[in-house]
């Protein structure tokens, strides 16, 4: 793996197809993926991509899908609890072939989250608008996440608790190794926020994000089999996100990559429950083989994104924060192993009342 080519690595950090490229074929300096082509219609900033209302139960609760999906993935949750929830199912603007927001001026940076807040903005209006009474949030994957710990912290007057489900709470960066190589996943580089924000500023948005291909993109993110363990469905939850504008995908990751939730856990004010999947197949893969795409290290991001992480919510000593493995799962829990996710969630809900 050359993974010299990358001085802060990409987001699918050990990838087979990318280490095969020349490194020219990965950027192409003719695009600019940071504004849209000049056709592309937006919506107002803060307003969301759709909601779909669904249920007859007494208490409410919002659905919030994760990086690049939209209602269509909680299908079959929404079935489930359909009965004992009043349910609404949003989807973030810019997915699932909804508008995205304007971008905002070059002025404005990343780690302003203008895009992220603006989902929150949207659950805020859409509280109010219905009138809930603190609806329970369940928020999935990246983006989700994000938005899901802004409102239990900021808000918490306006919910009633959060449920996050295959989430990563900010963008882990591993370690330099001797070999000059950043791949040292045991020893985290411990940036502070204003690092982070000059990392994205000055590498990630400008030199790496702007002009990446879309072949390299689709590369490079999370692959079918990290979504599901059903690979027809894995395929198909890859497809749905690989559809969206990239350049919709890019502003919505540079502001996850420029989100630092360690400062959060603390003041959470609400009960949460964090679902995090094990990935028992993928992590389970030869740690000798440091080649192929069936190797620990192709896999050993699904780690380092979406469970170490959550170590820093329990440090943080906060007694409203309930982590739980979902066995034999993958980022989508509740296609894999429903029957674990619904009871870990019936639980803490039960908890609460």
């Amino acid at each position: 793996m050359k993974t010299q080519l990358f001085p802060f690595y990409f987001l699918i950090l050990c990838n087979c197809t990318v280490s095969a490229q020349p490194s020219q074929s990965l950027q192409d300096p003719t695009l600019n993926n940071l504004v849209y082509p000049k056709e592309y219609k937006t919506c107002k900033l803060g307003e969301l991509g759709a909601v779909v209302k669904t249920g007859s139960g007494k208490q409410s609760m919002i659905l919030i899908p994760g990086l690049g999906f939209g209602s269509n993935e909680f299908k079959s949750f929404i079935h489930h609890y359909k009965d004992q929830y009043i349910i609404y199912t949003i989807t973030p603007a810019g997915f699932a072939g909804t508008p995205g927001p304007p971008m905002p001026d070059t002025s404005i940076k990343y780690i302003a989250l203008t895009w992220t807040n603006g989902i929150v903005t949207g659950v805020l209006d859409l509280i109010e608008k219905e009138k809930l009474h603190k609806p329970i949030i369940v928020a999935s994957f990246v983006t989700a996440t994000q938005v899901a710990l802004d409102l239990a912290q900021d808000y918490p007057d306006e919910i009633s608790s959060i449920i996050i489900i295959g989430g990563s709470p900010y963008r882990f960066y591993p370690g330099q190794k001797k070999d000059g190589t950043y791949s040292d996943w045991e020893n985290e580089i411990q940036y502070t926020p204003e690092q982070r924000k000059k990392a994205i500023e000055f590498y990630w948005a400008p030199i790496w994000f702007k002009t990446v291909t879309k072949k390299t993109w689709d590369d490079n993110m999370w692959t079918p089999d990290d979504y599901c363990k059903d690979s027809i469905i894995g395929k198909q939850l890859f497809k749905t996100s690989a559809e969206v504008p990239v350049q919709v995908m890019i502003r919505y990751l540079i502001e996850w990559m420029a989100f630092d939730a360690n400062e959060k856990y603390k003041d959470i004010k609400v009960p949460a429950l964090i679902l995090i999947p094990d990935f028992k197949e993928l992590l389970a893969y030869n740690p000798k083989d440091t080649v192929s795409c069936r190797s620990y290290a192709a896999k050993i991001y699904l780690k380092y994104f979406h469970q170490k992480p959550w170590q820093k919510a329990k440090d943080s000593g906060n007694p409203l924060f309930t982590i739980q493995t979902v066995p034999d799962s993958r980022i989508f829990t509740w296609y894999d192993n429903p029957g674990a996710t619904y009871d870990l969630i019936n639980g803490f809900i039960k908890k609460q009342k």
